[in-house]
């Protein structure tokens, strides 16, 4: 199958995305195999990223899981909704449209060169090109020979001028590759840690685990960016709930329902940029422990090299028997 440029580049982008965005590795490897079927069934059928349903465009909900995806229609539905609440992809349910998520859309300039190639494309800037322009010219004048021959002093600064910009993009180069390896490794969210912060700020939100359908994949990511700010897991988790917390009161003391994480996809974010990582509350045995922890590495580094010092959310739900 030949496709175009534009439709070559978002395959590109669409496996490029498959193998680094959180939120499709986060995705069971079946769940990751049906999305990128999906995403090519859009791109194949639809328009400009976008897939619509219906008797105008020959295509079906139920036909797109039999013959696309080859999974049930009632599968189907449950991924769409998973993954439109992630922004794995874009659902309408209103206008029945599926559609590809932001960073696989064409942009602008493609779409309106795709528009323009359909009209002819564009018509050339000169009608009437001179000679050395015109594409139609197919011979060219040859230099005349005689004159006087170039010294050899002259010859050796000509070839010396002429190597400079090839030493210089060498040069160029060897940075740059200094650059890359030098370049720090974006850091992993753990399982555990973000099963932990995602139960927690589903229960924040005050999400009924038996009734919602909503999930926290979204905790992966706010994750990732908060490491990657240079905040622990457990400063990142406090700083998550607390907002999602805070959030989540002030939208029902506005009568406002809040169905999914993607409520607050602004204000963690924002959290995040401020560092606003809320304190450490331990209770009176949790803060024995702490302070018991803390002399005991006093003690230990007039003598050896014993790591970091305690940090007090490490005793979060330790209690006395950690003294």
């Amino acid at each position: 199958m030949k496709l175009d440029r534009t439709r070559q580049k978002m395959v590109a982008q669409m496996a490029i995305m498959a193998a680094t965005d959180v939120r499709i590795l986060a995705m069971p490897m079946e769940a990751i195999v049906l999305w990128q079927r999906l995403v090519w069934a859009i791109i194949d059928m639809g328009t400009d990223g976008v897939l619509a349903f219906g008797n105008a465009t020959g295509c079906t909900f139920a036909a797109l899981a039999q013959y696309r995806l080859f999974v049930s229609e009632t599968q189907l539905e449950t991924y769409v909704a998973t993954w439109a609440q992630n922004l794995a992809i874009t659902y309408n349910p209103a206008t029945g449209t599926l559609g590809l998520p932001s960073a696989l859309m064409p942009s602008r300039r493609a779409i309106a060169s795709r528009e323009n190639g359909k009209k002819g494309g564009r018509k050339p800037k000169n009608s009437n090109p001179l000679p050395q322009d015109d594409p139609r010219q197919r011979t060219a004048m040859m230099p005349i020979t005689g004159g006087k021959a170039m010294d050899p002093e002259t010859r050796s600064e000509t070839q010396e001028l002429q190597r400079a910009p090839i030493a210089k993009l060498a040069s160029t180069s060897n940075n740059s590759e200094a650059i890359a390896d030098t370049r720090a490794e974006k850091p992993t969210v753990s399982d555990e840690a973000y099963h932990r912060a995602g139960r927690a700020a589903f229960e924040a939100a005050g999400f009924d685990p038996a009734r919602s359908v909503a999930t926290y994949g979204i905790v992966r990511q706010w994750l990732a960016d908060a490491l990657a700010g240079g905040l622990t897991e457990r400063e990142a988790e406090r700083l998550i709930v607390a907002t999602v917390r805070k959030g989540t009161e002030r939208a029902v003391a506005a009568n406002k329902t809040v169905t999914s994480l993607m409520y607050f996809s602004k204000s963690v974010p924002e959290a995040i940029a401020r560092r606003d990582v809320p304190d450490v509350k331990l209770t009176a045995e949790e803060m024995i422990a702490y302070k018991a922890a803390r002399r005991e590495w006093a003690k230990a580094s007039q003598h050896t090299d014993v790591g970091p010092v305690p940090r007090a959310e490490e005793f979060v739900g330790r209690g006395r028997s950690a003294a």
